[in-house]
């Protein structure tokens, strides 16, 4: 008797996101982010309504967004999902591959040229990166591997660095997250 292979992940269908404001994220993703619209769902629920929109990331992975209205959501909730938890919003963001340096300087050019000026460059060591946010106010980061020898670690360094007690962080390696926020 084979045991068959555990069935594994092949890559991100989606994420989906809340927004309060469809068309600033629809002019946001596809018209300045060039990422396209390709399905949308309307739905009646109860006395409301949801409805559930995705973008085209390119290999079959989507970016999607919620706009609900009386679905069971609070009046004055937040689609900034990290500053309504408390958190700094840089916590929970979407980062975005781009293949080389040359690609990210271009994206930078892009967003300047439809409107978008309010963005942090920080270069990490092994990767360089774009901050901006979204009108939700969620972080949106483009990210290109620079040293992938200084990113790749073996599961085995990973874990050990992953259980680490917090008083043997070094400051070198805390520090790089205070940085990467926006301007």
């Amino acid at each position: 008797m084979t045991t068959a292979s555990p069935i594994q992940s092949k890559s991100l269908h989606h994420v989906a996101y809340a927004t309060r404001d469809p068309e600033a994220t629809y002019v946001f993703y596809s018209e300045k982010l060039g990422m396209p619209l390709v399905h949308t769902e309307n739905h009646a629920q109860g006395e409301g309504y949801f409805r559930h929109f995705f973008f085209d990331l390119g290999n079959g992975d989507h970016l999607a967004f919620f706009q609900i209205e009386d679905v069971g959501e609070k009046d004055d909730y937040s689609t900034a999902i990290s500053v309504a938890a408390g958190l700094p919003v840089w916590v929970n963001h979407l980062a975005f591959r781009l293949d080389t340096e040359a690609e990210l300087e271009a994206m930078v050019t892009q967003l300047h040229t439809r409107g978008i000026d309010q963005m942090q460059e920080v270069d990490h060591g092994w990767c360089r990166s774009v901050y901006l946010l979204d009108p939700n106010g969620i972080m949106v980061e483009f990210c290109v591997t620079t040293d992938l020898e200084a990113f790749t670690q073996t599961e085995e360094e990973a874990l050990a660095l992953l259980r680490l007690p917090p008083g043997q962080i070094d400051a070198d390696s805390a520090k790089e997250t205070s940085v990467a926020k926006p301007a």
